[in-house]
């Protein structure tokens, strides 16, 4: 398996010049009402690929955004930097979008994330439903980012084809635990790979509270890294933070692939 995914990752870098980007509406329905969600869809088309068939097959990304009542959109300098890396060199396509209320998105937001948790899983169903010129998606991972965090990583066990989320700067302050504080078991809870990342500076959030947090998340596929001298808006920053998510986005497609095959041969042995 290491030897498989030292492989992989040294083919991850392979840069496209064939990134397509399109600006998409993501519908989601609450109480019988339909809004519409403004969206960046990027990916490269599968003639176009120029990574290996397997590498990440069928996986792509959402990537969720800060708080809206702090001027958070998809159009930050993180959430856009990571996703431009991911498609870029990963060549799997990613979505961003805005919550309810931000920008184009229509409808309002809510105060304890009820509304924009069903906005992410729009967003993952809209990535789901999508073909043509975009390469066959069956699986996603949640990158969330801030508040935005707190949103993708509480959604991860409402969807059987989300395999993971990765949080970066995750607010593990007394506001955020105020108002958002129910979300926190969903994610603490689930058993699926996720990732925590933040810098030692932290503006929210301290290096010893998060350390003390992530006690509290069970599972054995829980991973963590702590960036020197960065504080939680990453500024010159996002290449290395895209580049440290990208390597678990592989090893978890890897993992994900190896669990796949050995289902199949163990039914397969079932069946002689």
């Amino acid at each position: 398996m290491e030897e498989n995914q030292q492989d992989v990752l040294k083919v991850k870098f392979i840069k496209s010049d064939s990134v397509e980007r399109r600006g998409v509406f993501i519908p989601v329905e609450e109480n019988k009402k339909t809004y519409k969600l403004e969206g960046l869809l990027s990916y490269v088309k599968s003639e176009k690929r120029t990574q290996p068939p397997e590498f990440c097959k069928d996986l792509a990304i959402v990537l969720t955004h800060p708080h809206p009542m702090l001027g958070g959109s998809f159009r930050n300098n993180v959430v856009l930097g990571v996703a431009d890396y991911f498609t870029t060199y990963l060549q799997i396509p990613t979505l961003c979008f805005n919550f309810r209320g931000v920008s184009k998105s229509e409808g309002s937001g809510s105060w304890f994330g009820g509304s924009e948790r069903l906005d992410t899983l729009a967003a993952v169903n809209y990535l789901l439903s999508l073909n043509n010129d975009v390469p066959t998606i069956k699986k996603v991972l949640i990158v969330g980012y801030s508040y935005g965090s707190v949103i993708g990583s509480s959604i991860a066990d409402e969807h059987p084809d989300i395999l993971g989320f990765s949080a970066i700067s995750y607010p593990f302050g007394p506001l955020t635990l105020m108002l958002l504080g129910s979300l926190l078991p969903h994610a603490s809870n689930s058993l699926k790979p996720k990732y925590f990342l933040i810098g030692d500076s932290d503006n929210f959030t301290s290096v010893s509270t998060f350390k003390k947090r992530l006690k509290d998340f069970k599972g054995d596929k829980l991973e963590s890294k702590i960036f020197e001298g960065v504080d939680h808006f990453y500024g010159g920053n996002e290449k290395d933070l895209a580049k440290e998510i990208a390597k678990w986005i592989c090893k978890v497609s890897i993992n994900y692939s190896e669990e796949q095959q050995q289902q199949q041969q163990q039914q397969q042995q079932q069946h002689q």
